[in-house]
């Protein structure tokens, strides 16, 4: 039986580093693992949103999983994201994370469709039962639009495979929530990072987070704080992180963070599939003033800035 302690810390929802010509770029994204796995993150969350997985292809996410697998050589735990519209297209991911040796998979709700509540709950256990994988539930309303009950949490939570959720969405109430009804050993993975102080204080067991590709060593620092009861230097830390978070918004997340690991020397180019925005020169420009500027990013990006 999976024990759920063994999942618990702070792991990076990396970006996909590609060519210019919107290629894949392995030797980059060999390179952003390594320097992360340098600053100590507990491991990796590969194919979801940040990484840009709904505009890869099926043999994409596959190839990305691979490096990623090799890329850790074993020290850090992987969670596969292999969700998708369509239930055997999430199979069809999923076994091929299996394939690969790692340590969880995980999978958005079904969007775009109406679906129930119930056919929810079928996706998933049709996924579980093809393959025996921890599962780490997906919520992400405000990209999915698809809102669930406690309910079905808690329903999910007796599964023996279903060992979790990565909760991205600013209602901690929920949260708390979601940890109430579905015990301790229910994983919560605090989703948003402008909030990871308050969802560490409301009973997060850790966070999957994008702006740890940038960042991450300041997040570390937080859930050790978090883990040894710290709880006085969280608020600045936090503050520390969202001076970075405020200024990312004004522009848009997975291209803002693209252009940091760039500026920072990790990846090669800081490209973005279409239909993602595509930074222009006087954006690019206002965001290297800010990274110069930036002792929090200045010092995440060790010797290689």
């Amino acid at each position: 039986m999976t024990q759920s302690n063994d999942f618990k810390g702070i792991y990076t929802a990396l970006v996909t580093p590609m060519h210019e010509d919107g290629s894949i770029d392995h030797e980059s994204l060999v390179r952003l693992v390594q320097h992360l796995q340098e600053q100590e993150v507990t491991g990796f969350y590969v194919g979801g949103s940040t990484g840009e997985g709904f505009i890869l292809s099926g043999e994409e996410r596959k190839s990305l999983l691979e490096t990623v697998v090799r890329a850790a050589e074993g020290k850090s735990k992987i969670i596969a994201h292999i969700g998708a519209i369509g239930t055997e297209a999430s199979i069809e991911l999923a076994r091929h994370a299996h394939g690969q040796g790692v340590d969880a998979m995980s999978a958005v709700v079904p969007f775009y469709y109406k679906t129930t509540a119930d056919q929810i709950k079928e996706h998933y256990y049709a996924i579980m039962a093809a393959v025996p994988l921890p599962m780490i539930v997906y919520h992400y309303p405000g990209a999915t639009g698809v809102q669930l009950s406690m309910d079905f949490y808690e329903e999910l939570a007796r599964h023996p495979q279903c060992i979790g959720v990565k909760f991205t969405s600013l209602n901690l109430f929920e949260m708390q929530q979601i940890r109430a009804r579905c015990g301790e050993d229910f994983l919560v993975f605090n989703g948003h990072d402008e909030v990871y102080a308050a969802g560490a204080l409301t009973g997060a067991d850790g966070a999957i987070g994008s702006t740890y590709n940038m960042m991450a060593p300041l997040f570390v620092r937080m859930y050790r704080e978090a883990a040894r009861g710290g709880w006085q230097q969280l608020p600045a830390l936090q503050a520390e992180a969202n001076e970075v978070i405020a200024h990312m918004v004004r522009f848009d997340v997975i291209p803002y963070e693209k252009y940091i690991c760039y500026a920072q020397g990790i990846i090669r180019t800081p490209k973005t599939r279409q239909p993602l925005k595509q930074l222009t020169e006087e954006e690019t420009a206002a965001i290297r003033v800010f990274y110069e500027g930036n002792g929090t990013l200045r010092q995440a990006a060790g010797t290689r800035a």
